[in-house]
C-alpha cells in the first residue's frame, strides 16, 4: 500500500537517514545532516547582480579625450572611456560558502547542488531575455576542456544549462565549442584574448536564424571567457544577449551617496 501524503515525508527522511549511513550528508560549508544548510541556501536567493564593469577583458573603447572637453554643460576631463561589451549578471561575490559551494558541485563530487542553482540562475535569465523582448533564448554553456570533463566526470556547465531549462527560462542550446587557447601560465593581455573554437551543424543552423543566446558559466574573474564566447558565436551569426554566472571574482562597487537614488 501506498504511503499517504502525511507519510511521506517522513519516509523520505527514514531513507535519507538510513543513506547517510553509508554516505553521510554534509552541506559545502561544513554543517552535518544536510545537503544544503539554510545559510547556504539564502545565497542562492540572492537578486541577480550587474558585474561586467568589473571584469577588465570585457571593456571596450568608447570615447578618448586628448583635452578637456565640455558637452552639454558638462565637463570631461581628458582619459579614455570604456563601455562594457555584454551585461554579467552574478548571484554573488566569489568567496566564502558561494565559493565552496561552486567547489563542491565543480570539483567536490556534490554534483546535486547544479539542480538547486540552475532555479537560481533562471531570474537572470529571465532578465536578460526580457531586456531584449526574447520569450526563450538559447542557453550557451561555456565549453571545458575534455581532459577537465574526465577528471570532473561531467560536463559541469552543459549539465547545468540542462537544468536550467527546465525551469522554462531558456533553451539549451548545446553547441560543439572548445577553448583553444589555456589561460594558465598567461599574462592579463593573453587572458583577453582568449579564443573559443565552434563547429557542427547546430552552431551554423542558430547562426543562419540570428538565435538570441545567453551564455552560462560558473564564475567570472576577468571575463576573457566570456568575451571569447561573445566573438565566437557573434561571428557565427548569433545575437548574445548576455551572460549569467554563479559568482563573480569581483563585484563593482554598490552606489552611493546622492547620486544612487538617480
Amino acid at each position: 500500500m501506498a504511503p499517504h501524503g502525511g507519510q511521506r515525508p517522513r519516509l523520505r527522511e527514514v531513507i535519507a537517514q538510513t543513506c547517510a549511513l553509508v554516505a553521510p550528508r554534509q552541506c559545502p560549508c561544513g554543517q552535518e545532516g544536510t545537503w544544503l544548510c539554510a545559510h547556504c541556501a539564502t545565497l542562492l536567493e540572492a537578486a541577480p547582480r550587474r558585474v561586467e564593469s568589473s571584469c577588465d577583458a570585457l571593456q571596450v573603447l568608447a570615447a578618448a579625450r586628448v583635452h578637456k572637453e565640455h558637452h552639454a554643460g558638462l565637463t570631461l576631463p581628458a582619459g579614455v572611456d570604456h563601455r562594457s561589451l555584454l551585461p554579467v549578471l552574478a548571484l554573488g561575490e566569489y568567496g566564502g560558502n558561494l565559493q565552496r559551494m561552486v567547489l563542491a558541485w565543480k570539483n567536490g563530487g556534490m554534483l546535486h547542488l547544479g539542480a538547486r542553482i540552475a532555479p537560481a540562475l533562471a531570474p537572470a535569465v529571465a532578465q536578460l531575455a526580457a531586456a531584449a523582448d526574447v520569450p526563450v533564448p538559447g542557453l550557451v554553456p561555456v565549453p571545458s576542456r575534455r581532459s577537465v570533463r574526465l577528471r570532473r566526470g561531467e560536463d559541469h556547465t552543459a549539465e547545468l544549462v540542462r537544468a536550467i531549462e527546465r525551469t522554462g527560462t531558456g533553451q539549451a542550446l548545446l553547441l560543439r565549442a572548445r577553448p583553444t587557447t589555456a589561460q594558465d601560465g598567461q599574462g592579463a593581455r593573453q587572458r583577453r584574448a582568449r579564443r573559443i573554437h565552434l563547429a557542427g551543424g547546430r552552431a551554423r543552423a542558430a547562426g543562419r536564424r540570428s538565435q538570441p543566446v545567453i551564455i552560462v558559466d560558473d564564475v567570472v574573474t576577468t571575463g576573457a571567457t566570456l568575451r571569447g564566447m561573445h566573438d565566437a558565436l557573434s561571428t557565427a551569426g548569433m545575437q548574445v544577449l548576455g551572460a549569467v554566472v554563479v559568482a563573480a571574482a569581483r563585484l563593482p562597487p554598490s552606489p552611493s551617496g546622492p547620486d544612487a537614488a538617480a
